[in-house]
């Protein structure tokens, strides 16, 4: 036996013999050693706590061979909605607040239709709404004119899903003392409208080709209604609006008219799956049969969507041409 451990039997042969504390001590160390798991000797109490726990069942059994030798089948897991809540832009042919009233109702009715988490996205102008386009920061449905929808549809693979049932025509309208005018009675007249690149804007624009005699043309109206009222409180002498508003106002004139126009369209972006437009596109058709969501309709004017064909969109971006170098 090695002289660092004592016999407990004999000490006459110990080297701590005279010293028996000291032996007992030292043998029971040894005896320690042997029989307690040398994790308790970490020096960290939360170390033994650690190293002693218990070994999750998940980690058994990814641990424990498989049988037969057979891999076992991945666990399932569920699967992530792709596309989360969807942002619907609207047209800004309304002050934000005043959007707000007028498109939530068809968003609420997309919602529950659909079962989709749409949400309402508003530019607090055109010249926000413009310079957005531009670099492509938009939501993947907008809701727009559409020379805005065949721009996005050419430029940035956009596609039209639905549009009103009746087309849209812009036209230049004026009190009776002017109603028997043509269009070159009002170069350097006031008319109103909204800001380019509104359609109506783009319509009048086209009107006056001749950069020596144009009108004087007040885009600071908020809305259509606001261009037109602007005629009644003698702030402009003509007003361009389209025709929902032409036929609420049987004492306003109108001295020219637009071709017809797809009316306002809802588009999707390349990134929304062909599912999603297609069930977008059943609601928006189904809406004038819903008795329950006719605010809707009502708050768009408009009297029911149908499904539009793309191709009846191509060449509409040129419209944005007059103004800007596409």
């Amino acid at each position: 036996m090695n002289d660092r451990y004592c016999n407990r039997n004999s000490h006459r042969n110990c080297s701590h013999r005279n010293n028996l504390p000291v032996c007992a001590l030292i043998a029971l160390w040894a005896a320690l050693a042997v029989l307690v798991p040398s994790v308790a000797f970490a020096q960290d109490p939360a170390d033994v706590e650690a190293a002693t726990q218990d070994v999750p069942a998940s980690a058994e059994q990814a641990s424990a061979p498989a049988q037969n030798g057979e891999p076992e089948a991945a666990s399932e897991v569920p699967v992530q909605s792709l596309t989360g809540p969807l942002e619907l832009l609207v047209n800004p042919v309304y002050p934000p607040e005043q959007a707000r009233l007028v498109y939530q109702p068809l968003v609420d009715y997309l919602n529950d239709y659909t079962g989709l988490e749409i949400t309402l996205s508003v530019d607090r102008n055109f010249h926000r709404y413009w310079l957005n386009a531009r670099r492509n920061e938009a939501p993947p449905l907008v809701l727009e004119d559409a020379h805005m929808a065949a721009w996005r549809m050419a430029n940035f693979d956009y596609r039209p899903l639905v549009a009103p049932a009746s087309p849209m025509t812009f036209s230049l309208l004026t009190t009776g003392a002017l109603a028997d005018d043509s269009l070159d009675d009002f170069v350097g007249r006031r008319i109103s409208s909204l800001p380019s690149p509104s359609l109506g804007y783009l319509v009048l624009a086209d009107w006056f080709d001749n950069p020596l005699q144009q009108p004087l043309i007040q885009s600071t109206a908020t809305s259509w209604l606001d261009a037109v009222e602007m005629v009644f409180s003698a702030e402009a002498d003509a007003a361009i609006a389209p025709n929902n508003l032409v036929a609420r106002y049987p004492n306003l004139y109108p001295v020219e008219t637009s071709t017809e126009f797809p009316g306002l369209t809802l588009s999707a972006s390349p990134d929304l799956p062909t599912d999603l437009s297609q069930r977008l596109i059943d609601a928006m058709t189904a809406l004038h049969e819903d008795e329950t969501h006719h605010a809707a309709l009502f708050e768009l004017d408009i009297d029911r969507f149908v499904g539009v064909d793309p191709e009846s969109y191509e060449g509409l971006e040129d419209w944005l041409s007059t103004i800007f170098a596409l």
